[in-house]
């Protein structure tokens, strides 16, 4: 048996326990290489190639002796172990099976380098590229996948990209949600890949974006969307996960009807009283979307997310509009802090919703809601169901068939027009009260009050400024430099392509430029400089 290049150390702590006749299985179905590679082994998966429970437990203690000496020295384990959840070690009991790590919410196994095969390419990031792939089960079942793969320069995989790919896995290894995306395990070759639930619909921006002849989603499952957001940080919220980059690019569409959230490498446990995160290098962040403390102090919470849930609101309503477009970030800081304003509100967004994205808002993270309470304010806020009872046709009116499910966004008992979605066309617009029937009123016409928050409720709160007025001012603002003004996101320097941007006062840019997660513009003398991470 001539064993492989680098891995003698296998092939000789098996022959130490007289269990060499596993080196093979062990290398070529486990795909094992390493000693930190045990970390992603199962008992079930040491079962697959015949080695009983007795012999798992010899290999465990072999393990365990062989490793104490190699922890400080393997980027691996010293990465990726650092960035696990803190595990209490113990010492197993005489008649226990290997104790490998297992994460809570359901096996991610390791998976053989032959077992995933590539296809196109889906995205790129800062570290990695995702593309489709086909992951083949042991029982030749074969399951369409996400492959993220590190990039792997010429020295291989080293520095900030590494400890962000292995971060990202760590994490994702613990998180089990109907509306977070699965990490289904992880293949050690080179380079190294995540193999991810694949989410056959593509990001939530996108679908926003889509010219015509693609219909608009409609607003009732905007909303819908909205509670499966709220559910799915709230579940990272109470795990005390972090998540810094909640987007509509960062939520893909698993189906017509169901989102995920995705990208998790921005990701940060909360530590210390205060629960928070606090940047401490040149790192880019998503500018746009974040909270004026995320800006200003580089501190991150769950209270930042809630703001960027807020601003995701505004994406979805606005049909996956840029915020703050063309304004240059140190100008955005000095709007929300300052002038206290906040983005307009979107023509779809009802004044409830508008109403609940200006408490995501607040100055003060304190006085935002959590996730939990946000599930809550969102069911208040539900705009509601009904459909036509006669046809509209009045000049300048919404038309409507009978029979035509209606989604009504705004109206009054005292208005005799109202403001909803045609269920059937898509087409927003007003028509008379008299001619909806909402959906539990038992077949009369539509005469109880339908939720409305006042303007004095809703868009002047906490100093914002209203839609009209926000609008305004952004007319007024002057372009950034080097720009035109009005001129869409994708014609300007370094467009939608553009993953990431430094914030002001960091090192790595000269000069300004653009990009789907945020932007950036040289920072004026005087201007605030974050801290780096």
């Amino acid at each position: 048996m001539l064993p492989e290049v680098g891995s003698l150390w296998l092939l000789r702590l098996l022959r130490d326990i007289q269990l060499a006749q596993f080196y093979r299985p062990i290398l070529e179905e486990l795909n094992v290489t390493r000693p930190e590679h045990f970390d992603f082994v199962r008992p079930e998966d040491l079962d697959g190639i015949g080695m009983g429970r007795p012999a798992q437990r010899r290999l465990a203690e072999a393990l365990k002796k062989h490793r104490s000496g190699l922890k400080s020295k393997n980027w691996v384990y010293k990465i990726l172990g650092g960035f696990a959840p803190e595990q209490k070690e113990t010492t197993p009991a005489p008649n226990s099976p290997l104790s490998l790590p297992e994460p809570e919410g359901g096996l991610k196994c390791l998976i053989p380098d032959g077992a995933v095969c590539r296809g196109e390419l889906l995205g790129s990031g800062c570290f990695g590229v995702v593309h489709r792939g086909l992951w083949t089960l042991p029982g030749g079942q074969s399951v369409p996948v996400a492959v993220k793969s590190l990039r792997v320069g010429p020295e291989g995989p080293v520095g900030t990209e590494l400890g962000d790919f292995l971060r990202e896995v760590s994490i994702m290894m613990n998180l089990e949600h109907p509306h977070v995306l699965r990490l289904h395990g992880l293949v050690l070759g080179q380079p190294l890949q995540m193999v991810m639930e694949l989410a056959p619909l593509g990001s939530l921006h996108a679908r926003l974006t889509a010219r015509a002849p693609t219909p608009p989603l409609p607003v009732a499952l905007l909303c819908l969307f909205l509670r499966q957001l709220a559910g799915a940080m709230a579940y990272l919220e109470a795990r005390g996960l972090v998540h810094r980059d909640l987007a509509t690019r960062n939520l893909l569409l698993a189906s017509p009807r169901t989102i995920k959230v995705a990208d998790f490498g921005l990701v940060r446990p909360l530590g210390g009283a205060r629960g928070r995160y606090v940047m401490g290098g040149p790192r880019p962040i998503p500018y746009a979307w974040c909270a004026p403390e995320s800006l200003r102090q580089g501190a991150f919470s769950s209270a930042s997310d809630v703001w960027m849930f807020g601003v995701t609101l505004w994406e979805m309503f606005s049909g996956g509009e840029e915020p703050w477009a063309g304004v240059p970030p140190y100008l955005i800081l000095q709007w929300l802090e300052q002038d206290q304003a906040r983005l307009p509100r979107p023509p779809l967004c009802s004044r409830a919703l508008y109403a609940l994205a200006l408490r995501c808002w607040a100055p003060h993270p304190a006085d935002r809601p959590s996730f939990s309470y946000l599930e809550e304010l969102l069911q208040e806020a539900w705009p509601p169901e009904g459909h036509c009872v006669r046809d509209v046709t009045e000049p300048g009116a919404l038309r409507m068939q009978t029979g035509d499910p209606i989604t009504i966004i705004e109206g009054s008992p005292d208005s005799a027009a109202w403001k909803g979605q045609n269920g059937r066309t898509f087409k927003v617009g007003s028509f008379p009260a008299s001619a909806v029937t909402l959906a539990d009123a038992g077949g009369s016409p539509a005469t109880r009050p339908v939720h409305r928050v006042s303007p004095a409720q809703g868009e002047r709160h906490q100093g914002s400024v209203d839609g009209d007025r926000g609008k305004a001012k952004l007319r007024d603002l002057p372009p950034a430099r080097g720009q035109r003004r009005n001129v869409p996101l994708q014609r300007m320097k370094g467009g939608a392509e553009r993953a990431w941007s430094h914030p002001p006062g960091v090192p790595g840019s000269t000069e300004g430029h653009w990009g789907r997660r945020g932007f950036c513009h040289p920072e004026p003398q005087g201007g605030p400089a974050l801290p780096s991470e």
